[in-house]
């Protein structure tokens, strides 16, 4: 199901061109994919046994894993204004990467636990983080 990327391109295609624009914009952005999925699959079957081949999807993986934590402390230095904000942070990266949460479970409980520490509910947690000097 194609994401907010997608949506987001036909309203601009839409905006733009009107209906035909959106169309445009959305088989510019979808296609792509589609066809290289189309053009993989006759190989998969014969690549996906290879050695080389595994040792690199590993080292996709490996990669990918990387540029999420990466993305995670550039998130940490802009959205970690507080106590509460860290505990939120560490306590639902922890269900999703140490218990093996699903993602989708382990935001909704990390929202929850939001609610719960923030200003209108139990206003837990409320003391800045990193004051600055």
């Amino acid at each position: 199901m194609p994401g907010p990327l997608f949506n987001f391109s036909s309203y601009l295609g839409a905006v733009y061109k009107g209906v035909p624009g959106a169309l445009i914009a959305y088989v510019g952005l979808f296609g792509p994919g589609v066809i290289l999925i189309f053009a993989i699959v006759p190989f998969w079957a014969r690549l996906r046994h290879l050695h080389w081949f595994k040792v690199i999807l590993n080292g996709l993986n490996a990669t990918a894993i990387g540029l999420v934590g990466a993305a995670c402390v550039i998130l940490w230095e802009d959205a970690v204004k507080n106590s509460a904000d860290a505990i939120v942070f560490c306590f639902t990266g922890s269900l999703a990467m140490v218990f093996g949460i699903q993602a989708p479970f382990a935001i909704i409980a990390g929202g929850i636990l939001g609610a719960i520490l923030s200003n209108d509910v139990a206003n837990l947690g409320q003391v800045l983080f990193c004051a600055e000097l």
